[in-house]
């Protein structure tokens, strides 16, 4: 028998709930603060996020958590449907958990969702330094469709380029 994750040292990953909310702000904030990973930065509308995300769940969207054993959530992945990518992912992991596969077993959950949905692939859009992250995702079937230049610029006003990912499921 293996091991489940938790005696892994890995939280379990879970569809979110409107429980999860407050959680996953408190992640975006933390990642948020980093300023290396996403393009949400510090004195971001919390509000609106808060919004953002009980509307996708109200909607059905693949939406997946891994809570720590203290409650904590440390792990969120979302899909949303855009016009212009499809079904597009976004994920966050605390920073005491990346690099143990807990992103992988985030988008081994969104996965199974996709394929029972009919979600025919997922898009995902990623900053060209973020090696690890583009490691994973290529690991587990994204390819590179467009790299698009000077795609976000920062508070600090520096510009970063953007790569957008695909998988077909």
């Amino acid at each position: 028998m293996e091991p489940s994750p938790e005696t892994q040292g890995l939280p379990a990953v879970r569809a979110m709930s409107l429980e999860d909310v407050e959680g996953a702000l408190q992640l975006f904030d933390a990642v948020a603060e980093e300023r290396l990973w996403i393009g949400t930065e510090p004195g971001y509308d919390r509000e609106r996020y808060r919004e953002m995300l009980a509307r996708s769940l109200s909607r059905g969207h693949g939406m997946f958590v891994a809570q720590a054993s203290d409650g904590t959530v440390v792990g969120l992945l979302s899909s949303r449907e855009y016009e212009e990518y499809g079904w597009t992912l976004g994920m966050l992991v605390d920073a005491r958990y990346r690099g143990r596969g807990l992103g992988r077993q985030l988008m081994d959950a969104l996965f199974g969702w996709a394929r029972e949905h009919g979600v025919p692939r997922l898009s995902l859009l990623v900053f060209p330094h973020n090696e690890r992250a583009l490691r994973l995702y290529t690991s587990m079937g994204f390819v590179e469709v467009e790299r698009y230049p000077n795609d976000v610029t920062r508070a600090d006003g520096a510009v970063w380029d953007t790569i957008l990912m695909r998988k077909v499921l």
